[in-house]
């Protein structure tokens, strides 16, 4: 499945008195789930009325963009980078240490292959957004760097920083070879330190292109996996208890970022955009694009007016030398 397109219906404005405009003192535990404070800092967090958290290397910028041209002056949305594997932790982690219980992160932007537990139906939503070419990474020196694209036959004598549980096929292809040579799966937490492990030379990884791409080494590369499925990328929110439901505007932003997603249209009757705002917003830009259209045909009339006049008076040849001095000056002026 492919990234999703257009996005969509703006949101309610934000009434001043709803907003935070003071900072937040940031929950310890919520702190350490962010990949990079700096670009996620308290402030930031305190101020926006929407908190979407994203994986390394995943690619939400499409739709972060389209939320900000459409209600970034009305419902500000953070874009909160947490680290590997922590996205589903986000949702359920505390924002602050006041009493509130403000998750740092409404929705989530996740590999489900990290976090199986997204999957989870009874107690998350959960949208595929597009999928991830899986890639073997290795060192730029490696033999297998002669191939356009790899499969698990290919690894029948290779080192996997993997359990043979995780590819049933490469543990067929190489077990002859790992039973003539015994070797332990180092420990290691999350793909940033895997592929040290893999600069090192203890053995190949196999991961999303973009994971390859966002820690990128000069000491290493990679190549597609044949043989293999793509790696899915899901937005995931929690489900609220039928007891307990959320706040109607956090739903409403909620709905709105899925029309985002889902590619629904400006002019959708869906969202939060109420009619009469609708109805104003379209006469606003039908007015602007009349007041366009009228000054365009102003200016040709006079254009029109003068050739017009310049003929009639016998000087058209010099009303062209005119025209043709103004636009070299004109040329001359952009080139400086």
């Amino acid at each position: 499945m492919n990234e999703t397109p257009e996005a969509v219906t703006p949101a309610k404005p934000v009434p001043p008195s709803t907003q935070q405009e003071h900072s937040i003192e940031l929950a310890e535990p919520a702190a350490g789930l962010i990949y990079s404070a700096q670009a996620a800092p308290a402030p930031v967090l305190s101020r926006a009325s929407l908190r979407i958290g994203y994986e390394p290397g995943v690619m939400p910028g499409k739709w972060f963009t389209r939320w900000h041209e459409r209600y970034g002056d009305r419902a500000p949305l953070a874009e909160i980078p947490v680290g590997e594997g922590l996205g589903i932790q986000a949702l359920t982690t505390d924002l602050s240490t006041s009493q509130s219980a403000e998750p740092l992160a409404h929705m989530a932007i996740v590999r489900p292959n990290h976090e199986p537990h997204s999957r989870d139906t009874d107690e998350y939503h959960s949208i595929r957004l597009y999928e991830e070419v899986p890639v073997l990474i290795m060192p730029s020196d490696h033999v297998l760097t002669v191939l356009d694209e790899v499969s698990f036959e290919d690894l029948a004598e290779e080192f996997l920083l993997h359990g043979p549980d995780d590819y049933p096929a490469w543990a067929e292809a190489s077990s002859t070879w790992r039973a003539e040579n015994p070797r332990v799966l180092p420990k290691f937490t999350g793909d940033r330190e895997a592929l040290e492990l893999v600069a090192a030379g203890i053995g190949l990884y196999i991961a999303p292109m973009s994971v390859a791409r966002f820690y990128h080494r000069k000491d290493l590369t990679y190549r597609p996996m044949r043989g293999l499925e793509p790696y899915p990328v899901t937005l995931t929110w929690r489900r609220a208890p039928v007891a307990h439901p959320r706040p109607e505007r956090e739903e409403t932003l909620i709905q709105d970022f899925i029309g985002i997603v889902r590619g629904r249209t400006a002019s959708s009757e869906r969202g939060s955009e109420t009619k009469q705002s609708r109805a104003k917003r379209i006469a606003d830009e039908k007015a602007k694009t009349k007041a366009k259209n009228r000054a365009a045909n102003a200016r040709r009339e006079a254009r029109d007016r003068k050739k017009s006049n310049a003929k009639k008076s016998g000087s058209l040849r010099e009303y062209a030398r005119h025209n043709a001095q103004a636009a070299r000056a004109r040329r001359a002026g952009k080139k400086r």
